[in-house]
């Protein structure tokens, strides 16, 4: 077994992979071990995770989704007081579109007593053009195709000595070749994503998504099949993350969209949006 990035031995590796951060709400898209090697599992989590993570957007998001983190914690969301006293609380969402604060400190209650008003600043997305959000979606999006090809036998091996990923695998795990691989980022729907479901007879709430799409056909040489652009789409929490797995270009998307009134992917059903590849 060779890992995804580094294409290096990882049949001793112990740890799996989470696809998309446990602290953004993912508990079922998970690679298996020696998928991606321990070595790069750990560079992942520390280097890009991490930093991303600790963005103000995050962590306001997940402060207010009160997403706990591996150790159990919800992250407190830093806010201030009239007189600017910055301090830590914890948010979470209440009825009627209101935030409910939690005070745990009793030196922030008495401030909050005597200024009456605690300020917490809402960030409504992530930063554009973030070197360590690129490779986040980059690394996201290498990890969800090779899950989806997984359902073919002996894939790992095409999927290693496929060249055609070569170019974002080594921007994501080394930081060759490019400054920045562009992504795109918008809103597209609100962040809380709560319904019934009758079949569980539960309330479920949606904290991410993805599909994988090509807007045009493959070009045929031979028994080859080669993509000039297959785009994967995400959406975190309302979110929505689009980057090219193949080239760093956004152009043929971006016309897509413009074509298509904007519409998203993944608000759409398969037989309404065109793809050349049942993947």
């Amino acid at each position: 077994m060779r890992c995804i990035f580094c294409k290096k031995d990882s049949s001793n590796s112990k740890s799996v992979e989470h696809i998309i951060p446990e602290s953004l709400g993912n508990k079922k898209q998970i690679l298996s071990k020696g998928i991606v090697c321990d070595s790069c599992n750990n560079y992942f989590a520390l280097k890009i995770e991490k930093p991303v993570l600790e963005m103000p957007y995050y962590v306001s998001l997940r402060g207010r989704k009160a997403i706990e983190t591996k150790k159990g914690k919800i992250p407190g969301i830093p806010g201030f007081m009239k007189n600017r006293n910055e301090t830590e609380l914890k948010v979470f969402p209440s009825e009627s579109n209101t935030l409910k604060i939690v005070v745990e400190d009793q030196d922030v209650w008495d401030s909050i007593k005597n200024y009456d008003k605690v300020y917490v600043p809402l960030y409504d997305k992530p930063p554009k053009d973030n070197l360590n959000i690129s490779k986040f979606v980059g690394k996201i999006a290498i990890e969800a195709f090779a899950k989806r090809v997984s359902l073919a036998e002996d894939w790992q091996n095409d999927f290693v000595e496929n060249d055609g990923l070569d170019e974002l695998r080594h921007f994501v795990r080394f930081g060759k070749g490019y400054t920045m691989w562009p992504y795109h980022i918008r809103r597209i729907c609100d962040e809380n994503q709560i319904s019934y479901d009758k079949k569980s007879n539960k309330i479920m709430e949606k904290m991410n998504e993805y599909d994988f799409f090509i807007p045009e056909k493959p070009t045929v040489d031979g028994e080859n099949h080669r993509l000039d652009n297959l785009y994967f789409v995400m959406a975190i929490m309302g979110i929505e993350y689009t980057i090219n797995l193949t080239n760093a270009g956004l152009s043929r998307y971006l016309k897509w969209l413009s074509d298509n009134d904007n519409k998203s992917i993944l608000q759409m059903k398969k037989s309404q949006f065109h793809s050349n590849l049942n993947i």
